[in-house]
């Protein structure tokens, strides 16, 4: 399988882009789901889904951006009927984010990947721990900061995403196709060669 090189500086301003949209949405969503679910879980659907949009957002390849976030919404949506605290959610959250990214969008070495994970998800995690405080403006602060952080995973190199085509040379796939066409004239169906 073949890799995809993705352009860090493009990626690294679509996650900063979808961080400051995060961050700013969670006011407007926050004073309409506040009266229906509660502020705990208003908040917690709301961490869910930017997540998995999140994780949506920076795929790629856009057939799996839709399969990682609805997996992503499953899993978070799993956990925040387990979760005690708004702390565990956020943790299995950031877990669900580090995973998906180094594991199915963005493969790497296992040891690279947690390494890189653990500095990208770990520093957001505790980032957004510093930034955050009891008002609206706090947390949408830390919730900034934490997809603040993620961006830098980008410039740190882990950033090969797994292609889709079967042979990782173009020539080599149309000299099978023509050899494919060959063999269909041998049996009479095709052109004759002689």
């Amino acid at each position: 399988m073949r890799t995809i090189r993705v352009a860090p500086r493009a990626a690294f301003a679509k996650s900063l882009g979808f961080a400051a949209l995060a961050a700013g949405a969670l006011p407007s969503w926050l004073l309409l789901a506040r009266p229906i679910l509660g502020a705990d879980r208003a908040i917690g659907a709301y961490f869910v889904l930017a997540a998995a949009a999140y994780l949506g957002t920076i795929a790629p390849v856009r057939g799996r951006a839709l399969a990682v976030a609805v997996a992503a919404t499953a899993v978070g949506g799993f956990a925040t009927l387990v979760a005690r605290a708004p702390g565990e959610l956020v943790l299995v959250l950031g877990v669900i984010v580090a995973v998906a990214r180094s594991g199915f969008l963005y493969r790497c070495a296992p040891a690279r990947g947690v390494a890189i994970e653990a500095i990208v998800a770990g520093g957001g995690l505790l980032f957004a721990r510093f930034l955050f405080g009891p008002s609206v403006a706090a947390l949408v602060l830390a919730l900034w900061g934490f997809f603040l952080v993620q961006s830098v995973y980008f410039l740190l190199g882990g950033r090969h995403a797994p292609a889709l085509a079967r042979d990782p040379d173009p020539f080599q796939d149309a000299y099978g196709r023509a050899i494919a066409l060959l063999d269909r004239g041998e049996g009479g169906a095709g052109l004759p060669l002689t």
